[in-house]
């Protein structure tokens, strides 16, 4: 199935009738619980547009203009994609629109119903039993960057805060493409479909680390704030070498006292220690891809003092340089 095959198919979906919710009902039975003075309904399976169990770990379907289920939760994450359109999704707080291109990821045991559809808006629904956003996972991402890790914290922690993820992406976004790559061996399995559907998650996740300091979901002054520690991230990455926190600030025409504060905030540590971070998570990379002595790796990175950097490796990995190169070769 190719792009065009792809598209097709899901406007021949659209045109279908949707199950009644009362069949939905009689067929699995959802129980319902009490949440904040509401009574929802509780799934706690997937199912396609046909309402067959689906067993695998991922299960991708259409949301029908036609169909109808009422305030409800899942023991899984939902992804919501618009694919064309638009479509609304009501929480028991708010109503939240989303359009074509954007993504909306629902945390567990949140209510929340779908509405809003015409013939038209083509939404996809992907339900995730293992949980892609555990920090865990997440760390798979960091490639030793305080970078990385500072969103990633700001994606867990607005999840914990939100129990949703808001994605507004802009139009030369890589989502659509991606995600048409996980419909179609989704849509149309073939020789390893699971195996690429699972790669093409991880490069879906990998873009929305990327935008995680841009979603609604975030206050705006926290969005703002952000971003100025996202730029004095940015700067201690690109001169960690020889950087030191009067230039850096000096450089965003701030005072210093200003930025040490905002990284304290932002991220819970100084800037003396993301410098740390930054030059022995760079020490780490040349343990693993060079075959360097430690002395030179350690003034590469901006130590003058070899015991120093000893000192400050085995307080970061506890292990000695040379203990980390062994295992991680």
């Amino acid at each position: 199935m190719n792009g065009e095959e792809l598209r097709t198919f899901l406007v021949s979906n659209n045109e279908k009738q949707a199950a009644e919710w009362d069949l939905i009902k009689k067929e699995f039975k959802p129980v319902t619980i009490d949440i904040n003075g509401e009574q929802v309904y509780v799934f706690d399976m997937i199912f396609d547009l046909t309402i067959t169990p689906i067993e695998d770990p991922i299960g991708i379907s259409q949301q029908l203009p036609s169909a109808y289920v009422p305030m409800h939760v899942h023991h899984f994450i939902e992804l919501i994609y618009v694919y064309q359109g638009q479509c609304t999704v009501a929480f028991q707080n708010r109503k939240l629109t989303i359009f074509e291109g954007e993504i909306v990821i629902i945390d567990k045991k949140t209510p929340h119903a779908v509405e809003g559809m015409t013939d038209t808006d083509i939404v996809i629904d992907i339900k995730l039993k293992h949980d892609y956003l555990s920090s865990s996972f997440l760390s798979r991402f960091t490639q030793k960057s305080i970078i990385s890790q500072f969103l990633i914290d700001s994606l867990i922690n607005n999840r914990s805060t939100n129990n949703y993820l808001y994605f507004p992406f802009k139009e030369r976004s890589n989502i659509a493409g991606i995600m048409e790559h996980i419909m179609c061996e989704y849509f149309d399995k073939d020789f390893c479909s699971a195996d690429m559907i699972n790669s093409y998650l991880f490069i879906l996740f990998t873009e929305l680390i990327r935008h995680s300091n841009n979603t609604s979901s975030i206050k705006q002054s926290d969005s703002k704030q952000d971003a100025i520690a996202l730029n004095f991230l940015k700067y201690i990455e690109d001169h960690y070498q020889n950087c030191n926190l009067t230039e850096m600030a000096g450089h965003f025409n701030y005072h210093p006292n200003y930025a040490s504060s905002v990284l304290k905030k932002a991220t819970g540590k100084s800037f003396k220690d993301l410098l740390q971070i930054q030059r022995l998570n760079k020490a780490a990379l040349y343990l693993t891809n060079s075959n360097l002595p430690v002395a030179e790796i350690a003034e590469k990175v901006g130590y003058t003092s070899l015991s120093f950097f000893y000192k400050k490796f085995n307080e970061i990995f506890l292990q000695t340089p040379k203990e980390y190169r062994e295992k991680n070769l």
